[in-house]
């Protein structure tokens, strides 16, 4: 009996406080923060640099671990040295800054908007440099937070940079005795990932959604947003070995995590393979149960990929299971008793065929899980290095972004831009607690406009209930030490919740804003309703920056990424090929291309989501822009089910038939690129050469051949999908 998946999910709070990366987030804030508390302790501690009360000094080194905490890098040592530097002079200059252009209101205005849109602007850089920009951005509006005209311009901002060094080395420390927590958790995640993704996918044996076209369609579809989480772990974990390679190439336990991610690649090719036109399935094989082994074949691995993403977490040994063995067995039998029925009647050789390659390829994966067991995945498991990329000085890099076609320079304008007039109506209104909504502009404002309406609706309610909670909380407790306690444990969940669950974390947030006011003026309860209104005011600007200073409609994004898409596939196709002529291999080559290919897969589905949550306006062609995705979804699903067999086959050099088959697939890959009017006669040339040779060739050649067909025949859909389909901007104007 199969124990549903949904069930191993669950976590108990031990296991989570234990190997949990943002729990871990959340505990080293909850100490480094409670340590800051010291000086509010003892009314001797810094009396000389300081004119603030022991309280105040308190607060504002809270802040600045808070700061710290944010936009923290997972990073080897070497490397977060230097970016703890970095943000604590960035931190410095941003906080001054503030400080000393705060009493004229004009020039302040100038310089918030010169150097939002220059902090923004970093992000051309790469991520770190973004989440500099970001921080800095943050503390000035810390350093707004808690401005007093009578001490000197310095004291606050030393203050929160301090907080900053402070965290970042008590972060340093904390990832010095485990530093590759971090890289455990998101490959753990990432066969949890490839767990769901195949829980999924057997749903394509059952006869409700593998009977029917739309059925399959749908089914497809989850598949595809699946395959988004997936690469976000595939890319977040290559980002942190890559890292982690740089000082510690030689270090046992990196490189028996990099076996781990080598697996986790091929599982995720083949999983991802479709060899067929899965409901024919269902019409050849109904009268037989051999497609509800296939159902429950697929879960068990699911599980055991589960599984193993628990060992990897909780540094166990992965244990092979005794389940999967039996049913992979089992399933083995029926085949090869319904093949020599189907032999027998002498009806649907193809149909068996392709059963049989589904199951070599589920085979596969068990292998991989076999290998993993017996402590072998590491062999052969090169580091993946980082693509080819030519150096560029750091001015040509901000001089190509400078420009309205890139992204980075939109959103430094739209944030620039909504902060100034944030700040001007903070001034005009004399709102007195207004740098809410310079942060709610800062949190909600994102890249594009589906990001920022799920921000803002999380932000909203976020705040709504923190402010429902901290209302009764601040009726009840008055002692400072108590708030102290409760500001802290906010913070905690506030990091805890962060990245998993943000309109969550917002509510901690809101706590622990309500508790940081209440001690540092004793009018916590006065500003919640403040607090609403600036939320709104800020949540509104933000969509208003976003619909209307460099509108980015998912739509007309979509040219440039089914074009990538389809030139990165045809690079994939081509190495899948010559690997049947020269041998199966995992060079790095090989392996960052199909990465490549499914990470832009990837992209395109991801632009399709956002385009649902964009205005109806901007949504033309819906329907045949959903077909257009699922089709390119397929044409890297059949390569992949390509690549999955591939071998070194025997005589290659000498099946000319073969050869031209690979060369017109492959041409009608390229045909796709940006068709501007169909090749009718390469068209039919393609047609025709499938009819000439498919009853020519058999054994592996013979599925070579169909998975050849399907590719191409999904490659010229793309091309008559192209057509139609007229990425205009006059059509969504």
């Amino acid at each position: 009996m199969h124990i549903p998946n949904s069930l191993f999910f669950i976590k108990s709070p031990l296991r989570k406080l234990v190997s949990d990366s943002n729990t871990h987030s959340g505990l080293r804030v909850f100490i480094a923060m409670a340590m800051t508390f010291i000086p509010a302790l003892n009314d001797d501690l810094f009396p000389v640099f300081f004119s603030q009360n022991p309280l105040q000094i308190s607060l504002s080194l809270c802040l600045g671990v808070m700061a710290s905490g944010i936009v923290e890098t997972d990073d080897n040592s070497k490397n977060r040295g230097k970016f703890i530097a970095t943000i604590v002079l960035c931190f410095f200059v941003a906080s001054s800054s503030v400080e000393i252009l705060m009493p004229y209101p004009i020039f302040f205005t100038v310089g918030l908007f010169t150097s939002s849109f220059a902090f923004m602007m970093l992000a051309a850089l790469g991520g770190d440099y973004s989440k500099i920009g970001f921080g800095s951005l943050l503390i000035a509006i810390y350093t707004m937070i808690g401005y007093q005209g009578n001490i000197a311009w310095y004291e606050q901002s030393l203050l929160l940079s301090i907080g900053v060094l402070w965290y970042g080395l008590f972060s340093l420390i904390w990832n010095f005795y485990d530093p590759f927590n971090s890289l455990r958790e998101q490959l753990a995640q990432l066969f949890f990932s490839l767990s769901r993704y195949q829980e999924q996918k057997s749903a394509l044996f059952n006869e409700q959604e593998g009977s029917s076209k739309q059925g399959v369609f749908t089914v497809r579809q989850l598949l595809a947003i699946k395959n988004v989480a997936i690469m976000a772990r595939f890319e977040q974990s290559k980002r942190i070995i890559q890292t982690r390679f740089e000082v510690e190439k030689h270090n046992k336990e990196l490189i028996h995590l990099n076996g781990y991610y080598f697996v986790a690649e091929q599982i995720h090719e083949r999983i991802c393979a479709s060899q067929y036109l899965y409901s024919q399935l269902e019409t050849n094989f109904k009268q037989s149960q051999i497609l509800e082994g296939f159902h429950q074949l697929l879960m068990q691995i699911s599980s055991d990929c589960y599984q193993l993403g628990m060992a990897i977490n909780e540094k166990k040994t992965y244990q092979h299971s005794r389940r999967l063995k039996w049913t992979i067995k089992a399933l083995a039998d029926q085949l090869h008793l319904l093949q020599q029925k189907q032999e027998f009647n002498n009806k649907n050789h193809g149909a068996m065929q392709a059963l049989q390659a589904i199951y070599d390829n589920i085979a596969g994966v068990n292998d991989l899980l076999k290998c993993v067991s017996q402590n072998k995945h590491t062999e052969g498991a090169a580091f993946i290095g980082e693509s080819p990329q030519i150096k560029e000085s750091i001015y040509r890099k901000l001089k190509k972004s400078i420009t309205n076609r890139t992204p980075v320079f939109k959103h430094a304008i739209r944030i620039s831009t909504s902060l100034s007039v944030a700040y001007i109506l903070q001034h005009q209104l004399a709102l007195p607690q207004g740098f809410w909504l310079l942060l709610t502009v800062l949190f909600v404002c994102q890249p594009s406009f589906s990001e920022t309406r799920k921000r803002l609706i999380q932000r909203t309610i976020g705040t709504l209930l923190g402010i429902a909670f901290g209302y009764p909380i601040l009726m009840l407790v008055d002692g400072t030490l108590t708030q102290i306690i409760l500001l802290v444990i906010s913070a905690f969940f506030f990091f805890s919740y962060m990245r998993t669950n943000y309109a969550l974390g917002v509510i901690f947030i809101t706590l622990f804003v309500v508790f940081l006011f209440n001690l540092l003026t004793g009018t916590g309860v006065d500003i919640l309703p403040p607090r609403i209104a600036e939320t709104l005011l800020g949540s509104a600007l933000s969509m208003l920056a976003i619909t209307f200073i460099f509108p980015d409609w998912q739509f007309l994004r979509f040219p440039s990424l089914v074009n990538q898409l389809v030139e990165l596939s045809s690079r994939y196709f081509k190495q899948v090929g010559d690997q049947y002529q020269y041998g199966r291999s995992e060079n790095n080559n090989y392996r960052s291309t199909r990465f490549d290919t499914f990470k832009s897969d990837a992209t395109l589905t991801t632009a399709w989501q956002s385009m649902l949550f964009e205005p109806r306006s901007k949504q033309r062609l819906k329907k045949e822009v959903s077909t257009l995705v699922n089709r390119c979804d397929a044409l890297v699903a059949y390569i992949a089910a390509l690549a999955s067999h591939r071998h070194k086959l025997d005589n290659f050099e000498n099946n000319h038939e073969l050869q031209n088959l690979i060369a017109v697939t492959g041409k009608q890959i390229s045909l796709a690129y940006n068709p501007t009017t169909l090749d009718k006669q390469a068209i039919d040339e393609s047609i025709q050469a499938f009819k000439n040779y498919k009853c020519d060739l058999s054994g592996d050649c013979l599925l070579i051949v169909e998975q050849l067909r399907l590719i191409t025949f999904t490659a010229l859909d793309i091309q008559v999908l192209l057509q139609k389909v007229n990425f205009n901007d006059k059509q969504i104007n």
